[in-house]
């Protein structure tokens, strides 16, 4: 049993209206970009698992070169 049937009824329009998109149909969007300006086409590039791997081994490479820089000792005696 419903207590508020016209409550219900409201709720179950807005649902409606959010699941068909009607929000996004009724105020369409100029351009296709995020809120920082980056199109969806450079997220998905961004994303790709490719170049992840290549900025984690940029960043790997960045690390690497910084502790050589600030060690101590040379890299050759690291390995021993």
């Amino acid at each position: 049993q419903i207590s508020d049937p016209e409550a219900c009824d409201q709720m179950y329009e807005s649902l409606v209206r959010i699941h068909t998109n009607f929000y996004k149909n009724k105020y369409p969007r100029l351009k296709d970009t995020t809120f920082t300006g980056v199109t969806v086409e450079d997220c998905r590039t961004i994303l790709a698992t490719d170049i992840l791997k290549q900025m984690e081994d940029m960043k790997r490479g960045t690390w690497k070169r910084l502790r050589e820089k600030f060690s101590a000792k040379k890299p050759e005696e690291d390995l021993q």
